[in-house]
């Protein structure tokens, strides 16, 4: 007998033991599939993270045995080769019309015109001087 096991939930903030064995099992994506043989080890992993797989049991068909198969030879056909025209490239030519379409959209085709200004001048502030005060000395201070 197989175990089908497919992961449903995401590891993401599971334990470090459960991660591992999620990767141990093959899986590692939500909705990927593996098939393990049902033995003890695998039932003991899928128990460690059953909340986050789904299992089936697959019965395993039993293999019938196969016949040999017996190919039969092919007969080959020759077939006679007819005198085939050659095939000829065509290539694209521009014929007058197109050729004056295309000068007459050209001619209809208006063009916008834009009137030039001229440039802005930007307006700088003057920078004012800062006020300094002056410094205080033992001199003045002895002053007052």
């Amino acid at each position: 007998m197989k175990l089908k096991v497919t992961q449903i939930r995401s590891v993401i903030g599971r334990k470090e033991d459960q991660k591992r064995t999620i990767i141990a099992l093959g899986l590692g994506k939500i909705s990927r599939t593996k098939i393990h043989d049902d033995n003890p080890v695998i039932r003991g992993m899928v128990f460690k993270v059953a909340h986050l797989v789904k299992v089936e049991e697959i019965k395993e068909k039993k293999k019938a045995a196969k016949k040999p198969v017996v190919k039969k030879p092919v007969e080959k056909k020759t077939v006679e080769k007819k005198d085939t025209p050659k095939e000829t490239t065509v290539k694209k030519e521009t014929t007058k019309k197109t050729a004056e379409k295309k000068v007459a959209k050209k001619k209809t085709t208006k063009t916008a015109t834009v009137k030039k200004t001229a440039p802005k001048k930007t307006v700088t502030k003057k920078e004012t001087p800062k006020k300094t005060t002056p410094k205080k000395t033992a001199a003045s201070k002895a002053e007052k």
